[in-house]
C-alpha cells in the first residue's frame, strides 16, 4: 500500500512539473523593515513580434482591484484615495513608445506607465525568447510609487517597488 502511495506522489509530482506556463506580475516592497510581496491576478499583456521575431510592441493593462498581499485588510487599504484610489484610477497601463534591441532576445522598452492617473516615461529591460510556438517575454524593474503619488511619503515603506513580470504569448 505504501508503494502505491509513492507511485502516485511521485506522478503528481511528475505531471506538476509539465504544467501550463502562467503569465504573471508580482511586486515587492520594503515596510517596516521586511519585504512585503504581492501579485495581481488580474491583467492582460500584449507584445507583438515582426518576423524575424523580434519585440516591436508592449502594452498592458493591470486591474488594480486584482492586488493579493495574502493580507485581506491590507489589500482593501491599498485599494483607498490614499494609495491606488480604484473608484477613480481602477486600471494601471503601460504602453511601449520606442523598443531598443540591444541584442539577440534582450531590449530596453520606453513605455508610459499610467498609475493613480499619472503618467511617466520609464525604461525597462525586457527579454523575449521564442519556445516552440510560445513567446516567454520577462522583465524586472523597479519603479518609485511617489512619482504616482501612491502612499504618500513614510519613514516605514520604501519609495522603490520592485516588478517582475513573467508573460507567455502563443504564435
Amino acid at each position: 500500500m505504501k508503494r502505491i502511495y509513492l507511485v502516485l506522489l511521485f506522478f503528481s509530482i511528475a505531471l506538476s512539473s509539465f504544467s501550463q506556463n502562467t503569465s504573471s506580475i508580482d511586486f515587492t516592497i520594503r515596510n517596516l523593515g521586511l519585504n512585503v510581496e504581492g501579485h495581481f491576478s488580474k491583467f492582460s499583456i500584449i507584445s507583438n513580434f515582426n518576423t524575424q521575431n523580434e519585440l516591436i510592441h508592449l502594452s498592458g493593462e493591470i486591474m488594480v482591484s486584482s492586488i493579493d498581499t495574502g493580507i485581506e485588510s491590507r489589500d482593501e487599504h491599498l485599494l483607498k484615495p490614499d494609495y491606488f484610489n480604484t473608484k477613480k484610477h481602477a486600471i494601471i497601463s503601460l504602453k511601449s513608445t520606442e523598443i531598443i534591441k540591444q541584442d539577440s532576445g534582450n531590449y530596453l522598452v520606453k513605455a508610459s506607465l499610467t498609475i493613480k492617473g499619472k503618467t511617466a516615461k520609464i525604461s525597462i529591460p525586457v527579454k523575449a525568447q521564442k519556445i516552440d510556438n510560445t513567446y516567454k517575454v520577462t522583465s524586472n524593474f523597479e519603479i518609485n510609487r511617489l512619482d504616482f503619488n501612491v502612499g504618500g511619503s513614510s519613514f516605514v515603506m520604501s519609495k522603490t517597488v520592485k516588478i517582475n513580470v513573467i508573460h507567455y504569448q502563443n504564435l
